[in-house]
């Protein structure tokens, strides 16, 4: 193969490894297999062009250092357990064991920091779209059922300083986050487990023996519709932070405070 047709092979694969992550979110569930298998061909001949390229002008130990250190960044950045002060500065964390986490997402994820009586806080998502459908109170997240908080992994606390998240005692590192939505009230639950996959069935036994407790919170509604579920933080001048849920026309504020012991 020419310099010329390597170096096309390696722009339009870039291009295609770009608007993957873009394009998903608009594609039906059932297209997601296969957009998945085209973004990992157009990593492979990326992949591919990227070592000729850089073989041609450093050497070969030099592209297959680089072509290593590319591959495995991503991975090793959201999967290797860190101390949760770096954890918060980090890209959120992948649950690289299940195979969903290896293809592209329809519910993008999502983050929000913040800080806390001075301290960093970081919530890590995943960012479902209602699509035009009633997810809330509907038959995909009925009221008076576990729900995960979002998709994908389990929506994730990250905080280098012991929390109390809805006035339950929360340990420094990592805590998961789930709910039950309710048309007035919903419960918080806050989970010292982040290793399993966020689906409602993977809540099992060990995994809910790990609950660090469960509180209760008003919601509310609002005339104006969000689409994509959406974190935000709203910091209140003694440091405390009202972590805001908002979807469709559904508001909830969990309170996040410095434990005082």
């Amino acid at each position: 193969m020419s310099l010329a047709a390597v170096r096309r092979t390696l722009l339009v694969a870039g291009l295609v490894l770009l608007a993957g992550p873009l394009v998903a979110p608009a594609l039906p569930i059932s297209a997601i297999f296969a957009a998945s298998a085209a973004w990992y061909l157009a990593l492979v001949l990326f992949a591919g062009s990227a070592c000729v390229l850089i073989a041609r002008a450093a050497g070969r130990a030099v592209a297959v250092a680089v072509l290593a250190v590319g591959l495995a960044a991503p991975i090793l950045l959201t999967a290797v357990p860190v101390s949760p002060a770096l954890a918060v500065r980090l890209p959120c964390p992948r649950n690289w064991g299940w195979l969903p986490t290896w293809q592209l997402r329809p519910s993008p994820m999502g983050s929000v920091a913040f800080t806390v009586a001075g301290g960093p806080v970081k919530v890590c998502y995943g960012r479902p779209a209602a699509r035009g459908r009633t997810m809330l109170g509907g038959s995909r997240i009925p009221y008076g059922r576990l729900w995960r908080t979002g998709a994908n992994e389990p929506t994730t606390i990250i905080s280098p300083m012991p929390l109390e998240v809805a006035d339950v005692p929360v340990p420094a590192g990592r805590a998961s986050l789930y709910t039950i939505p309710g048309p007035e009230s919903w419960e918080v639950i806050l989970n010292r487990s982040t290793a399993q996959w966020g689906i409602e069935s993977e809540y099992t036994p060990p995994v809910r023996a790990e609950e660090a407790g469960r509180a209760i919170v008003r919601s509310e509604r609002v005339a104006t519709a969000v689409e994509r579920l959406t974190l935000s933080a709203d910091p209140h001048p003694d440091g405390t932070v009202d972590l805001i849920l908002a979807w469709e026309t559904t508001r909830v504020r969990i309170s996040v405070r410095r434990a005082h012991r």
